[in-house]
C-alpha cells in the first residue's frame, strides 16, 4: 500500500528541536560556563587531549549507549571528565573536538556511581568550562580519513581466564580484502578512499590482572577501566609489535579480549605514546560478541573514525533504530558471513560526505536556489558513477539540512537492507546522533525498517515551514530519479489534503 505524502508546517517536529549553537571563531574557541561552581568545590586547569569513546551493548539488549569523555595530559596521565547534559547538548557531544588539544577548567566533584574507567584520580572531574587550543597537530586530522589506514589486532587474556575463543587465523583473516574482510569493507564503503593495508593480529598475550581489576561486574554497568586495559594490553603486546610500523605507524588497535567486559564493547580513541610515537590512536575495546560479529567491529572501527551514531525519528534516545547505517543497528538486517557472522552495511552518506569526505562535490547536488530540480541519485554502495551520490539541502535560518540518498538490496554488505528505496535524513551537527531518518507514519515507528522510512516513486516528502518538497520520480537500474523543488509556493497547494499533515508534540 502507497503511504501518502508527509507534510511538515510550523507544528511539526521540525519547528521545534533547533538546539542553539554557539560558536567563536578565533585562534581559541570557547565553551560558555557551564554552572557555577559552589563553594565547596576546588577548580583546576587541566590540559591534554580530549577523546570521546562510545560504549555499545550487545545487539537486541535494549540497553541505552554510553559515551563517556577522556582526557590525556602531557605526563600520559587519563582522566574522565563528567560533561553536563546542557553542554553536551550545546555543541554536539563534543565529537567535533575529539583528539583535540583543550584546556579545561574543572573539579573533583564525582558522579554518583564514582566512576572507574582508568582515570588517575578514580572519579570523575566536572567539567566548568573547556577552552579548544589550535595547534597544527589537531589541525591537520580535520579533513576527513583517506589513505591507508593500518589496524592491529591484539588478543589480550586476562590473568585468570585461559580461554581463547578464536585463533590468530582468525584475526589475521579478519582483514582480508577479499569480501567479508575488513579491506575489503572499507574499500567498498569509502570507494577506495581508504583500506587496512598493512593490518595484521598479534597472538594472545596475558594481561598482569584479573578480570574484575578491570571490570568489577563482567558483564554488566558502565565501569570497565579502558584506559588501563589499554595501557596492559599494549604493554603486554608490545614485545612482540613495533606500534612505530617502520616509519608509518598503525592508526588504529583493536583490542580483543578473552572475557566480557562491562555492558558494552567500545570504540572511540586514546591519546598515547606507543614505541616512540605520540597521538591520537583510533582503538576499539571489544569482548567476544565483539568480534564474533563483523558488524560490531565495523560499527566501533567507525566510532575511532570518528562517526557519531544516527537514529530514526521517533525521538526515544534509542540510536540502534536505523538498519540503513552500521553506525546504528549494526547487525540488524545484515549480510551474513560463515566465519565473521553478521557483516557490516554501509554507513549513511551524511558520514560520507560532511564526516569523511568520502563523496567529491561533484557527486552531491546542492541546490542552487528556488526552483524544481531533477537528479539521478545511485545507489551508495555503487563503486563508480557520473550521477549523484546525495543530495544536500539547507534549511534556511537553521544549522540543519536534509540529505536525500538511495538504497538497493545489492553489493556485498548492503544485501539484506530492507528494501530498494530512498532514504531522506534531517540532520542536526548539534544533536548527539546527528542524522535521524525521515518517516512518514505517525507517530514514527520504533525501528526504520517500515514502510514510512523508505520512500519510494510517486511518494512526496515535504517541509513547508522551510519551502522544501523531494518526490521521488523514478527508479533506475542504479537508483532513482528525484525531484526536489526549493521554495515555490504550488508545490504546497491543494494535493495535500489536510489529514496528511504530520505533527506531534
Amino acid at each position: 500500500m502507497q503511504k501518502r505524502c508527509l507534510t511538515l508546517g510550523s507544528s511539526g517536529m521540525f519547528g521545534r528541536m533547533i538546539p542553539t549553537l554557539v560558536w567563536i571563531t578565533s585562534f581559541v574557541s570557547m565553551f560558555a560556563l557551564v554552572a557555577p561552581a559552589t563553594a565547596s568545590d576546588e577548580l583546576e586547569k587541566r590540559v591534554g587531549r580530549l577523546n570521546v569513546v562510545w560504549g555499545d551493548p550487545v545487539p537486541g539488549s535494549d540497553l541505552a549507549p554510553l559515551q563517556v569523555f577522556h582526557l590525556t595530559e602531557e605526563s600520559g596521565r587519563t582522566v574522565e571528565l563528567e560533561v553536563s547534559a546542557a553542554l553536551l547538548r550545546l555543541h554536539g557531544g563534543l565529537a567535533a573536538w575529539d583528539g583535540r588539544l583543550v584546556e579545561a577548567v574543572v573539579s573533583a566533584h564525582s558522579v554518583a556511581d564514582g566512576g572507574r574507567r582508568g582515570t588517575a584520580e578514580g572519579v570523575p572531574l566536572r567539567v566548568r568550562s573547556v577552552h579548544f587550543l589550535a595547534d597544527a597537530s589537531s589541525e591537520a586530522s580535520r579533513g576527513g580519513v583517506s589513505g591507508s589506514q593500518p589496524w592491529v589486532s591484539i588478543l589480550c587474556k586476562f590473568q585468570d581466564i585461559g580461554a581463547e575463543p578464536e585463533n590468530l587465523t582468525y584475526f589475521q583473516n579478519m582483514y582480508a580484502n577479499q569480501p567479508g574482510g575488513l579491506d575489503h569493507y572499507w574499500r567498498e564503503v569509502s570507494y577506495n578512499t581508504i583500506d587496512v593495508v598493512g593490518s595484521t593480529a598479534i597472538d594472545w598475550v596475558v594481561l598482569p590482572n584479573p578480570q574484575t581489576f578491570y571490570v568489577p561486574t563482567p558483564g554488566s554497568g558502565s565501569d570497565a577501566s579502558l584506559s588501563v586495559l589499554f595501557n596492559d594490553c599494549t604493554a603486554a603486546a608490545d614485545p612482540f609489535i613495533d606500534y612505530s610500523n617502520g616509519g608509518s605507524p598503525f592508526q588504529g588497535i583493536n583490542m580483543m579480549f578473552n572475557g566480557l567486559l562491562d555492558c558494552c564493547a567500545w570504540g572511540g580513541g586514546q591519546f598515547a605514546t606507543l614505541d616512540g610515537v605520540t597521538k591520537n590512536w583510533r582503538v576499539t575495546w571489544e569482548p567476544p560478541w565483539g568480534y564474533a560479529d563483523e558488524a560490531v567491529i565495523a560499527h566501533e572501527m567507525g566510532h575511532g573514525f570518528g562517526l557519531p551514531h544516527s537514529t530514526n525519528w521517533d525521538n526515544d534516545g534509542n540510536p540502534y533504530d536505523t538498519p540503513w547505517d552500521v553506525m546504528s543497528a549494526a547487525t540488524g538486517y545484515a549480510v551474513n558471513d560463515a566465519t565473521y557472522g553478521r557483516l557490516g552495511k554501509h554507513v549513511l552518506a551524511y558520514h560520507k560526505s560532511d564526516r569523511l569526505g568520502w563523496i567529491p562535490g561533484a557527486q552531491i547536488f546542492e541546490p542552487p536556489g528556488s526552483g524544481s530540480f531533477d537528479i539521478i541519485l545511485d545507489h551508495t554502495a555503487l563503486a563508480v558513477t557520473t550521477n549523484h551520490r546525495i543530495a544536500r539541502i539547507e534549511i534556511e535560518g537553521s544549522n540543519r539540512f536534509y540529505t536525500v540518498e538511495a538504497r538497493k538490496r545489492v553489493g556485498n554488505y548492503d544485501g539484506n537492507v530492507p528494501d530498494d528505496a530512498v532514504i531522506i535524513c534531517e540532520v542536526d551537527p548539534g544533536r548527539r546522533e546527528p542524522a535521524w531518518t525521515v518517516d512518514s507514519d505517525v507517530p514514527p515507528a520504533d525501528y526504520s525498517d517500515n514502510e514510512g522510512t523508505m520512500w519510494k516513486v510517486g511518494e512526496t516528502f515535504s517541509d513547508t515551514n522551510a519551502g522544501i518538497s523531494i518526490t521521488v520520480t523514478g527508479e533506475t537500474a542504479d537508483g532513482f530519479e528525484v525531484r526536489i523543488t526549493l521554495g515555490t509556493d504550488s508545490i504546497f497547494s491543494d494535493s495535500f489534503e489536510s489529514g496528511d499533515t504530520a505533527g506531534w508534540s
